[in-house]
């Protein structure tokens, strides 16, 4: 790797080093053509008919392949980012959490490899449930504060937005839904959670007859007995519970 940086770097020293009526560049990629083709990309036969060139003939070719070359390398990034992104969306997705009518979200996925392309400027958060419609940029400023100041931190979406609590449900902040322009629709990543899985309810056990009680049957509650106690605890108190044992 270290050989292939100095022969390109070589190459860049030569370029600026550009001398009218020399012939330092052709000399140079004809010196190195096996190395150099291999990193342009291109046959070492059209490097080694460089030598013996103008510079000024030869700068132009040759700057034109590094240009080539740069493109191809963002292009790759471009490639590899975008599949990362969409490897995010599809694990956020799968990995979300059904609770009623809201979907608990994986964090790090939320706020990390999701944001990671630049090309995106919105994304949507949809089921069959909600659509919840957010700019990305506003994603990227949440992940740059939140993440770093509550280690407790949850997220949730349902119909009314993106919601996150800290210090157990203390401290919160939720994003709404907005209208995506028509000119950036193209630039929209979608996120599409599976609707939760619908529980089949089973039929109530044909009453007993009289006199008789099966034996996994309640025993009724006497007259006098006091209530049973109120559940206090929702699936966001759980949730955050579990967020602050988890930190």
């Amino acid at each position: 790797m270290a050989g292939r940086r100095s022969g390109l770097a070589g190459l860049e020293r030569v370029l600026r080093a550009f001398e009218p009526a020399s012939h330092n560049i052709g000399d140079y990629v004809a010196e190195h053509d096996e190395e150099l083709a291999v990193l342009l990309g291109v046959d070492a036969g059209e490097l080694r008919a460089l030598a013996g060139r103008l510079d000024e003939e030869a700068a132009p070719r040759v700057r034109a392949l590094l240009q080539q070359r740069a493109e191809a390398r963002t292009l790759r990034h471009q490639v590899a980012r975008r599949d990362a992104v969409l490897a995010a969306a599809q694990r956020l997705a799968m990995t979300a959490v059904w609770r009623e009518s809201a979907a608990l979200l994986d964090m790090t996925l939320l706020l990390g490899d999701l944001l990671a392309d630049v090309t995106v400027q919105h994304i949507s958060l949809v089921s069959r449930v909600f659509a919840v419609h957010l700019p990305r940029k506003k994603l990227v400023e949440v992940a740059e504060v939140l993440p770093r100041q509550f280690a407790d931190l949850v997220s949730w979406v349902d119909r009314a937005g993106l919601h996150f609590r800290w210090h157990q449900g203390r401290g919160g902040l939720s994003l709404y839904s907005q209208v995506v322009p028509a000119s950036e629709s193209a630039h929209v990543l979608h996120v599409s959670i599976p609707a939760p899985a619908v529980r089949k309810h089973r039929p109530a056990p044909a009453p007993a007859s009289p006199g008789h009680r099966s034996q996994g049957a309640p025993r009724p509650v006497p007259t006098n007995a006091a209530p049973a106690a109120a559940r206090t605890t929702g699936w966001l108190a759980e949730a955050l519970t579990e967020a602050v044992f988890s930190a």
